[in-house]
């Protein structure tokens, strides 16, 4: 019989006095493999939480209790020493905060529980942080600043991090999001090798596919609850397909105009070049996806359509307002959703608000909304299905319901174009299909759309063109 680890007894959670668990009874033993599944907003995030003692349980009812060699307690003293958590939020953090901190830093920070290190590294854990990095494919990686990778660089910097203590858990939530498919299939590897050396490990995704043999217990909330339990197996042969979403004819073609036209666009990063002399044209309409491996510049590429960069050389035309329109002077006319745009909110404000907030392009509502304004919101909140969402505050939300507010909040102004990164990361099966309708609508209505992803099923159904970056040259096929 293995030993228990953390153990909840009809356990509730509220959120700025949001429910967001009910009635969770769970335990989880040493050496256990546990897959949470769910829709957006159903409480897989706030569970690996609160099993990992981050967040305390509602006093008014249930208890939790830390198992150790000294006896079982309800505190989380000592017990989050012993877990770790991969999680968004965290490389969030780093961006929001504009924590320029070498890899090798943010490794050796998982020695305190922190995100940042509180002393200067030992010999051994010199020694540590070098082998998880190994490991982890990213040692090349730790004299780089964390603001500069890609996502998927920083996920495997995180999950490195979490490694580096020898943790007896392991929790990972949503931690293939961002990473291409080799990256993927070597991170799942790594996720069963470390469940095979005896580490816990709690893994919460969307995608039943990335469940791993050695995940033989499965729980599924929704609303908070514990609807099912099974193995496994049994979670998988429930799991099916999403309805593909159905595909909007495409609209009558004619003379287009250039939206976005690049000659030669070189990028620099601390003198690196992370685009090579790019040469593209994206006209009104069109729809384009974007792939490449993690490194390979893509994000660049779109911080670069929407003017959050500047060439070193080469040229840029943007919407036709010349070689050094900024992304205020874009505001209103492109929508942008992107990690970097989700990692910027994560504060207190009201959906609402930030839906109204794409308007003037700002972090937070700048300004007094138009009756308009408000009147297009809402539609574009509706449009979403994020209505229900929009009284709620940021801090209480999902990543998944915070990117669909993103989403409706970069289609309210009705823009000519919409720039994604990974739009649909975080977000359930249903939601997916539902945002990928919408997308389509929008291209064949004439929203020139340029979309990033390493997933085929979180791509436009139809595109025009397909382009492909790899170590900063683009390659260009269609339109």
């Amino acid at each position: 019989m293995r030993r228990p680890l953390v153990t909840l007894d009809r356990v509730d959670v509220r959120l700025g006095g949001v429910p967001v668990l009910a009635d969770v009874t769970l335990a989880l033993h040493a050496g256990e493999g546990l897959a949470v599944l769910g829709g957006n907003g159903a409480g897989k995030s706030t569970l690996l939480r609160l099993l990992r003692g981050e967040l305390w349980p509602d006093p008014r009812g249930g208890r939790r209790l830390f198992h150790g060699p000294d006896g079982a307690f309800e505190s989380p003293i000592g017990a989050r020493e012993r877990f770790a958590r991969v999680a968004p939020e965290a490389q969030d953090a780093y961006l929001r905060n504009d924590w320029d901190l070498p890899v090798e830093a943010v490794i050796r920070s998982g020695f305190f529980d922190a995100l940042w290190p509180s002393e200067a590294a030992t010999p051994e854990q010199s020694r540590r942080v070098r082998e998880v990095a190994r490991a982890l494919g990213v040692e090349g990686l730790l004299g780089r600043s964390v603001l500069e990778l890609s996502r998927g660089e920083g996920r495997r910097v995180l999950l490195a991090r979490a490694l580096a203590p020898r943790p007896e858990a392991l929790f990972l939530d949503e931690a293939c999001d961002g990473l291409d498919a080799p990256a993927r299939a070597g991170l799942l590897e790594t996720v069963s090798a470390i469940a095979r050396g005896g580490v816990a490990v709690v893994m919460a995704t969307h995608r039943p596919e990335e469940l791993v043999p050695e995940l033989g217990r499965v729980v599924r909330l929704e609303g908070g609850r514990i609807a099912w339990e099974g193995d496994r197996a049994a979670a998988l042969a429930g799991a099916g397909e999403a309805a593909p979403p159905s595909r909007a004819p495409r609209r009558g073609a004619g003379p287009r105009a250039a939206l976005f036209q690049l000659r030669g666009a070189t990028v620099l990063v601390d003198g690196r070049a992370v685009l090579d002399g790019v040469d593209w044209t994206v006209r009104a309409g069109e729809r384009w996806s974007v792939t490449g491996p993690n490194g390979a510049g893509k994000s660049t590429l779109l911080r670069l359509l929407a003017g959050e960069e500047q060439p070193a050389r080469g040229a840029v035309d943007r919407l036709g307002l010349g070689p050094r329109a900024s992304a205020e002077d874009l505001r209103g006319r492109v929508g942008l959703v992107s990690p970097e745009l989700q990692a910027r909110h994560r504060f207190d404000a009201r959906a609402a608000d930030v839906v109204l907030s794409g308007f003037a392009g700002t972090v937070g509502l700048a300004v007094e909304p138009t009756a308009r304004e408000r009147a297009l919101a809402a539609a574009a909140a509706e449009r979403l299905g994020v209505t229900p969402l929009l009284e709620r505050h940021v801090l209480s939300l999902s990543y998944g319901e915070l990117r669909k507010v993103l989403i409706a909040r970069a289609l309210a102004p009705a823009p000519r174009a919409l720039l994604l990164d990974e739009p649909l990361a975080g977000l359930d099966p249903a939601a997916r299909a539902w945002v990928l309708r919408v997308l389509d609508e929008l291209g064949a209505a004439g929203t020139a759309i340029v979309a990033v992803s390493h997933h085929a099923d979180e791509l436009p159904g139809a595109v025009d063109g397909r382009a492909r970056l790899e170590a900063g040259r683009l390659a260009v096929d269609g339109a």
